[in-house]
């Protein structure tokens, strides 16, 4: 595995799935890059305080994109040919995906995590 991890991040409430891209990056010693995906004005504010660390400190990079989520994470992942896609997980009680990790599970050129709300960044064994 040589491409990066892309972390789709929402906003400030995605730090458990940033916590989660870390933790995988650092596992196979990949490079890390968040990805938000609106404007600079509604997305940097916002981005949680793990990334903004992380990038400061050179461990990752952050890229603000415009257009629509699941189309652009895909896209920067057959571009950078990504070794992995880790999405959280926003859809209602009653949907297993939210709309946005299920279309990245469907159509990302690598092996997507979709991390729910409540994760951390213990990630388990079976799945790295």
């Amino acid at each position: 595995m040589k491409g990066p991890v892309i972390c789709g991040i929402e906003d400030a409430n995605d730090d458990g799935v940033a916590a989660v891209a870390l933790d995988l990056a650092d596992r196979y010693d990949l490079q890390l890059l968040f990805v938000h995906v609106g404007s600079d004005e509604d997305g940097r504010g916002d981005v949680a305080q793990l990334v903004r660390e992380q990038t400061e400190a050179g461990r990752a990079d952050l890229v603000i994109e415009g257009g629509h989520p699941a189309d652009r994470l895909i896209e920067l992942a057959r571009d950078r040919q990504a070794a992995f896609l880790v999405v959280g997980n926003r859809g209602p009680r009653s949907s297993l995906l939210g709309s946005i990790s299920a279309e990245v599970s469907r159509r990302a050129p690598a092996p997507v995590l979709v991390v729910p709300r409540t994760a951390s960044a213990n990630v388990p064994e079976a799945a790295a």
